[in-house]
């Protein structure tokens, strides 16, 4: 048992999981992500900004289904087809999928998205497993880049693949 990696993942879990209550302090690098459903059609946008706190992530989309969503980071930054093309959840640690998982989580694990019945959300959450400055090998800016992915269903944070989150329905690639 990794114990560097269960308070990483206690102090994601805390962080992860609340809305910003205290703004942070952005540190230069910044990235949008535009995020689109199986159709092409445009949902939204993602910006990630790196702050002294971790990668704050502020969504603002429509058009969802109403309901619990699973939400990723991927490893390879294309949106194609029904989105398997973005590869597994981004993990340069190698750690397992989910934040209830004792050797999680993931760097790309986040919270479920809760979308309300008219199908918008407008979110921030704070994740300190990435950072847009990390060494490429490690960061989401890598050779083939990284992409969000929105599912079906929620994520139960626990069984791999993907949390049991059903089909992927929507798809941003990280852009400088």
């Amino acid at each position: 048992m990794n114990i560097g990696r269960l308070v990483a993942a206690g102090l994601v879990g805390a962080a992860v999981m609340s809305v910003v209550a205290i703004p942070a302090l952005a540190t230069g690098e910044r990235a949008t992500v535009d995020v689109k459903d199986a159709s092409g059609k445009s949902l939204g946008n993602i910006v990630v900004t790196d702050t002294t706190g971790g990668a704050l992530i502020q969504v603002k989309l429509s058009g969802l289904p109403p309901g619990l969503h699973g939400f990723h980071i991927h490893e390879t930054g294309k949106c194609e087809g029904d989105f398997t093309s973005a590869g597994g959840i981004h993990n340069p640690l190698g750690a397992k999928h989910g934040f209830t998982n004792e050797e999680g989580p993931m760097a790309g694990d986040l919270p479920n998205l809760i979308v309300p019945a008219s199908g918008e959300i407008e979110i921030e959450l704070i994740t300190p497993l990435i950072s847009l400055s990390a060494p490429a090998d490690d960061g989401v800016f890598d050779a083939d880049g990284t992409a969000f992915v929105i599912f079906e269903k929620g994520d139960n944070y626990m069984s791999d693949p993907e949390g049991d989150a059903g089909a992927r329905i929507a798809c941003g690639i990280f852009a400088k």
